[in-house]
């Protein structure tokens, strides 16, 4: 009778079998998700200090995008997050506990589409600052409706710490998104740095621009990417020339 039973599974069987259930996930994911529009770039606007109107998704109206919450309203009130854009990594949550989501939208390559740096780290539980970054890239425009995109490039990043707060900005002017990255420092400090485009995705720097504490880093400038104001109007708006 012994011998009818059925052995137990080894740890390199459980591997392999996790692995075909993940391989097997990203594959549904990609079959069903979403695809963007084939409109031309319209031009971005600011309609008030928290929120910047854009078209996302290419189909030819500007969606809202509220820079503070990291959310952004479709037309048809069809409402996303940041936190909806980690995509099936977010089914694997129960492997990790306390992870926070994090994101920022800006044309970081100029090509005149709003693009979303994503994160995707673990938060402190002590005075030490977690190792654990499970997602840092950039999805560049145009976005489907659930934030994924044909085109991701990885942020490069120096610390695997966790990243509190991700901010779009442009400090030298020339119309390209830089990347603000607020960090763990451990003991409940905070420092930024900076990235921008490079080699297909966005290269941040080792050189720290501020040291905060945990929670009186600088509150956003809504002014900070330099967008002229909005009209009235949301359902259309000027093309950008692509030359």
């Amino acid at each position: 009778m012994l011998a009818s039973l059925p052995r137990p599974r080894t740890r390199r069987q459980r591997r392999a079998t996790a692995l075909v259930v993940l391989a097997g996930g990203i594959w549904l994911q990609q079959a069903i998700e979403p695809v963007p529009g084939d409109h031309a770039p319209m031009a971005i606007c600011s309609a008030d200090g928290s929120t910047l109107r854009a078209d996302v998704d290419a189909d030819g109206h500007l969606d809202e995008i509220n820079k503070s919450t990291g959310s952004v309203v479709f037309q048809r009130d069809d409402h996303r997050s940041v936190d909806d854009a980690v995509g099936f990594w977010q089914m694997l949550g129960g492997l990790w506990k306390d992870m926070k989501t994090r994101g920022a939208f800006g044309d970081f390559d100029g090509d005149g589409y709003l693009d979303l740096a994503v994160f995707y780290s673990q938060e402190n539980t002590g005075d030490e600052p977690e190792d654990n970054m499970v997602v840092h890239e950039v999805r560049y425009g145009p976005l489907a409706r659930d934030l994924s995109s044909g085109r991701i490039g990885t942020i490069r990043m120096w610390s695997s710490s966790f990243v509190y707060e991700a901010r779009a900005i442009d400090a030298n002017h020339d119309g390209r998104a830089e990347l603000e990255v607020f960090q763990s420092g451990g003991d409940g400090a905070v420092y930024s740095v900076i990235g921008r485009q490079d080699r297909g995705g966005v290269s941040v720097s080792r050189e720290e621009t501020g040291q905060y504490g945990e929670w009186d880093f600088p509150s956003y400038d809504p002014d900070a990417l330099g967008y002229g104001a909005c009209a009235d109007r949301r359902s259309a708006g000027p093309e950008l020339d692509p030359s």
